[in-house]
């Protein structure tokens, strides 16, 4: 299964299938998260982030992996026998791992070596088969070990998240559209996140477009390697889920609509562990560093955009107890 590339592909998931798959409708029943006000800084505007941590399994990849499990499973006369096939960059493979245990269906994971090894134990006591890429090769060789796996394995189903439209799908009619109901206010001048695989960024802004036709599209991206870099991938600690190719390659759901992108946003890995301390400090809760990084990026955008403004953005995970230590140790 490779997906549906392009980014105005649709499709509809059917209830049938969930009727079908309890435990499936069990996790999709659980998916909703809250809509939390951070502190307004004097003279900026405000700024609203989706905290996608109140997930089942505490991350926004939650709902890609129930879309696409749900896609694969509609094509499907039953799941018996199914043997699935995944990259990640850590997050999207504890949902997946999560689902297939309690489906019955055999998955392989392909990730880094760099990923924290208290998340590549929770994949292995879920019954994951799991193949680590050196983490020197950078992400793309990650999804290309993945590409390789899937030709040699004809009947394994690939799930290909970069180009999988349930992924979009379910950003548009779900995150987004819970963000619109969420709303205390009537206008958004701008929606930032990390890039990733581009069904956050994009699947929400397609939600939030049709309500806000002005609202600006900001994309968060590594320093270490930006989006379309033409630079060649290396193995630098990124802010995680941030998805950085190297020598020119681009998203699938992103490249199309690089137009639509009024500026990447650059954040490094030392400045995403320092912004996950002060949310920290600020909060007292958690926050990732992809979620620090867009959390950086929305504060910049709402003191530029002024007091009157509001800026949406989305915190996708908590971070790992690693992560977490890293960001304690930062100093300022």
């Amino acid at each position: 299964m490779s997906g549906t590339t392009g980014n105005q592909a649709r499709l509809v998931l059917e209830r049938a299938t969930l009727e079908r798959y309890p435990a499936l409708a069990a996790f999709h029943a659980k998916l909703g998260t809250s809509l939390y006000e951070l502190p307004q800084e004097q003279g900026a505007g405000r700024v609203f982030a989706k905290c996608e941590f109140e997930n089942p399994s505490g991350t926004v990849k939650d709902r890609v992996a129930c879309a696409m499990l749900w896609r694969l499973l509609q094509e499907e006369a039953h799941a018996e026998g199914l043997h699935v096939l995944e990259y990640s960059g850590g997050t999207l493979s504890v949902p997946l791992a999560t689902l297939c245990e309690q489906l019955g269906v055999a998955i392989t994971l392909v990730l880094s070596d760099g990923c924290d090894r208290s998340l590549i134990d929770k994949l292995l006591a879920r019954g994951a088969s799991v193949e680590l890429v050196p983490k020197s090769l950078g992400f793309y060789a990650v999804i290309e070990r993945a590409q390789e796996l899937s030709k040699a394995n004809p009947t394994w189903r690939f799930l290909y998240q970069h180009t999988n439209a349930a992924n979009l799908f379910i950003h548009e009619t779900t995150t987004g559209r819970e963000i619109l109901e969420q709303l205390p206010v009537k206008r958004v001048d701008a929606w930032v996140a990390s890039v990733g695989t581009g069904g956050t960024l994009l699947g929400v802004h397609r939600a939030l477009a049709a309500v806000f036709p002005k609202i600006a599209l900001y994309a968060t991206t590594p320093a270490e390697l930006p989006y379309g870099s033409t630079a060649p991938a290396n193995g630098l600690p990124k802010f995680a889920g941030s998805g950085g190719f190297g020598l020119g390659r681009k998203q699938p759901f992103v490249q199309p609509v690089d137009d639509l992108v009024r500026a990447h946003i650059e954040v490094s890995y030392p400045e995403a562990l320092l912004a996950m301390r002060r949310a920290h400090e600020e909060l007292g809760f958690w926050i990732g560093s992809s979620s620090a990084a867009n959390l950086r990026s929305a504060r910049a955008l709402a003191r530029e955009l002024g007091p009157e403004s509001v800026v949406v953005t989305v915190f996708p995970c908590a971070g790992t107890p690693e992560e977490r230590a890293r960001a304690s140790a930062v100093q300022p």
